[in-house]
């Protein structure tokens, strides 16, 4: 009886299985939205667990705090694989782990993890990168470490990991001449870097419209499209025309709209444009400028935009994918020249760092600051340029970011 009922229950959920293979099978024909949805959700429901697990480790290595991310990964994750959806995440938390072991000198753990990480992908770059920096500190093995190094860089000469290990050992062991030929590809390939990403450097200047006379009001009414054909309305109920052609517009008829402006003290376009003005406190207006780039004379990075209006503020956006650390900023005008402090400065995808910015290879990464103290009021220049004593970080050297312009000299 027992097996009847076993074969019954297991032929009830083939019939299920079946049925729900049918379903997805007819409806994913024509509903392929509603298929990518439930995956998309199935993909989620798998991978949150991981995910929250591994923001909380990762920031607990970060503060040099290792001991729960190795316990998850020998226990709950220590089966997770290559092919498994949350192994990027295993491998995030291994690097972690393997950066910070190399940080602490802790190279003999070190070498184990690599060994462990090779294990699991024996074709990952940085797990072999780390494997054989272990074993270039760890004196009874440091020949080895330093040949697998430097047969290893030249199968992988683009790797960050690979080469800023290789370099270092090069430098340490006094083989200048092939640490030069790292350096001088590095240097290379970041030159043309910034070949490529020099038109993402861009300026935001943003303006306070000052306003003088009853025309500027006017004209800031017509610039704007809304205001521009509600003070059509207003203008066509002062003058007792027909209204009929305007719509509703909040609920309420176009003579109740005109009723309300006229209620608020509008009789002109320069009294309609005064109340906006007003209520916006302060009209902004932006212009996107694409800077020269040079290099100053005392070896500082310049971006050189011509004005022929009063600014407020700036942002300065820089290129992705770079690692550029900035030292200080100033803003020469003229003869003038003056230094903006970094606690005044905001910034958005960067970090602040010992003293410095730094762009960390983040996305999308800007800074902004005021100019009302610097121009004073109503103060207009023809010409400005955005100083930055920076550095562009590499797996070799920080190499200065004004050396890529010295040809473009103040």
């Amino acid at each position: 009886m027992s097996n009847k009922k076993s074969k019954i229950f297991g032929n009830a959920l083939s019939l299920v299985g079946a049925l729900l293979f049918l379903t997805i099978f007819f409806v994913g024909k024509n509903h392929r939205d509603v298929v990518n949805s439930w995956g998309s959700s199935w993909v989620r429901t798998y991978f949150s667990p991981y995910q929250s697990q591994a923001d909380i480790l990762l920031k607990e290595v970060r503060k040099g705090q290792i001991g729960q991310a190795v316990e998850l990964i020998q226990t709950k994750w220590q089966s997770i694989a290559k092919k498994d959806r949350a192994y990027r995440l295993k491998r995030k938390l291994l690097l972690a782990v393997a950066k910070e072991l190399h940080r602490q000198g802790r190279y003999e753990e070190l070498r184990h993890w690599a060994a462990q990480w090779q294990e699991l992908d024996n074709r990952d770059i940085d797990a072999i990168a780390f494997s054989y920096e272990a074993l270039y500190r760890l004196q009874d093995r440091k020949i080895e470490g330093l040949q697998g190094l430097k047969r290893e860089w030249r199968r992988f000469p683009y790797n960050s990991t690979l080469t800023r290990f290789c370099y270092a050992a090069l430098i340490e062991q006094g083989l200048n001449d092939d640490a030069q030929a790292i350096y001088q590809l590095i240097t290379e390939k970041m030159k043309a870097l910034i070949e490529k990403t020099s038109q993402s450097w861009e300026v935001t200047l943003y303006t306070t419209a000052k306003f003088s006379s009853d025309s500027d009001y006017e004209h800031y009414v017509d610039s704007r499209g809304d205001l521009a054909s509600t003070w059509l309305l207003i203008d066509d109920y002062l003058n007792d025309k027909n209204l009929g052609q305007y719509p509703m517009q909040h609920g309420m008829t176009p003579i109740e709209q005109a009723k309300y402006w006229v209620h608020q003290g509008v009789q002109t376009k320069a009294a309609f444009g005064k109340l906006h003005v007003r209520i916006e406190k302060q009209a902004k207006v932006a212009e996107t400028k694409r800077p020269r780039m040079i290099s100053t004379n005392d070896d500082w990075f310049g971006l050189v935009i011509d004005l022929d209006y009063k600014v407020a503020s700036l942002r300065v956006d820089l290129p992705a994918g770079l690692d550029v650390k900035i030292g200080a900023v100033r803003l020469r005008m003229g003869s003038m020249v003056h230094d903006i402090s970094l606690e005044e400065i905001e910034f958005k995808n960067m970090n602040r760092v010992d003293g410095f910015l730094r762009t960390a290879y983040n996305a999308d990464p800007y800074l902004s600051f005021s100019l009302n103290e610097l121009l004073g009021s109503g103060q207009l220049r023809h010409n400005i340029v955005i100083e930055l004593d920076a550095e562009l970080v590499t797996e070799v050297s920080k190499i200065r970011l004004a050396d890529f312009f010295a040809g473009n000299e103040t």
